[in-house]
């Protein structure tokens, strides 16, 4: 696998993002002719198979994106390619366009959907950011052949559990429509700088003061003075109730009947948990514990399981 940066940087607000820190929302990108001559080259010489593109958010400017697609096409080589992008910019490009994205060898996109309340999208400043454009965006997707993971974003400074709820049950039905959609849930991980730091201090955030400190700043470990006791606990039995029933929903012709037969089980119970935000007596949890591995994280990168989930940080 070959990392490479193409561009830094990335246009948009979003409070809980360093990017406009560092780089003051612009977008610096390499060209197309040189993205496609660098890594082909690359490729060839060392007999690349993936090549994992580090950009924040690669097709900010769509255009370039489809060059570098076609690029790799008219290389006649054949590789995998990843990347990180959001879903507006996705849903500005054609199926056709999308479907080329595929012939030049993507296999995953990663997106930061966050959240599926237009609330809580709304106080992360991600006026981009549209519920539609999320089952959009995984239609194409799987229209072209190309794995998504969605991120989410919990325990964000202002969220309810309702809104918790109508993310889970949104993100629960893109799936049911669109197999190829995986998703990875972090805590809100407050970094010193962002936009809304100073009023995160206000509520109680702890600053590292040290590079000991800094060490435990890990993503997805929780740092947040309102996300503990039992809105903790029972954030994270709806995560996995969540998790466990999407998870569920993938194919298992080749897992053993008795896996299969708990699939099937416990799916409706499941459904019924989130509609009804019924958490009591984990029954579905404790059966599949004995049959099922949970995945709780993933790479926006390139969708791989992470070793470590959400759940141990907390």
């Amino acid at each position: 696998m070959l990392p490479y940066a193409s561009s830094v940087g990335c246009p948009y607000a979003c409070h809980y993002c360093t990017d406009q820190v560092f780089y003051n929302r612009r977008f610096n990108a390499y060209s197309a002719a040189r993205v496609v001559g660098e890594v082909t080259e690359l490729a060839a010489r060392h007999r690349i198979a993936e090549v994992a593109l580090l950009d924040s958010n690669f097709p900010v400017n769509v255009k370039r994106a489809l060059d570098i697609a076609r690029g790799f096409v008219d290389s006649n080589l054949r590789f995998r390619w990843t990347f990180q992008a959001s879903t507006d910019l996705l849903c500005r490009m054609t199926d056709a366009e999308v479907c080329l994205l595929g012939a030049s060898g993507v296999s995953h996109m990663g997106f930061g959907t966050e959240s599926a309340s237009q609330d809580v999208l709304a106080l992360m400043n991600k006026k981009h950011q549209r519920v539609d454009d999320m089952y959009e965006t995984a239609r194409k997707s799987q229209a072209a052949g190309i794995r998504v993971t969605f991120n989410i974003i919990l325990g964000y400074p202002g969220e309810t559990e309702a809104d918790r709820l109508q993310t889970f049950r949104i993100m629960s039905d893109i799936a049911s429509q669109f197999p190829a959609v995986g998703f990875s849930p972090n805590i809100f991980t407050p970094y010193p700088g962002i936009p809304i730091w100073p009023d995160l201090k206000k509520s109680g955030v702890h600053e590292p003061q040290s590079l000991e400190e800094w060490a435990h700043v890990d993503l997805g470990s929780n740092h947040l003075p309102w996300l503990q006791g039992r809105e903790l606990a029972r954030l994270r039995r709806m995560l996995e109730f969540f998790l466990l029933q999407n998870q569920l929903r993938k194919p298992s012709s080749r897992a053993p009947w008795i896996r299969r037969g708990v699939r099937r089980v416990l799916t409706a119970p499941l459904r019924w948990r989130l509609r009804s935000n019924e958490l009591a007596i984990p029954w579905e949890l404790w059966l599949a514990r004995a049959s099922e591995r949970l995945v709780t994280r993933r790479s926006l990168l390139t969708g791989q399981t992470l070793k470590h989930g959400m759940s141990d940080a907390c």
